[in-house]
């Protein structure tokens, strides 16, 4: 994949839109990305881009840290984003 069209043809409307969400969350100047309480078909979709490694949760679930989801070094790249 190498353009975001290329993206959003290997990825449900549903999956594009989340992972949108999450990249016009991103900010270089900030360590926080897209924490927003999810639903539970939201919880799905964020669970299939993690799966297509288009993005990964920052925070360690297993000492109570709230997810905070930030979008992969591809996806980055292919928007034309500045790496953390």
């Amino acid at each position: 994949m190498k353009t975001i069209n290329d993206l959003k043809l290997n990825l449900t409307e549903l999956e594009f839109a989340m992972l949108e969400s999450i990249v016009g969350a991103y900010n270089i100047n900030n360590n926080v990305c897209y924490d927003s309480k999810l639903t539970a078909s939201e919880k799905g979709i964020i669970g299939n881009l993690i799966k297509k490694e288009l993005i990964y949760d920052s925070c360690d679930l297993t000492i109570g840290l709230k997810s905070n989801f930030f979008p992969a070094d591809l996806v980055l790249d292919i928007y034309g984003l500045e790496h953390y």
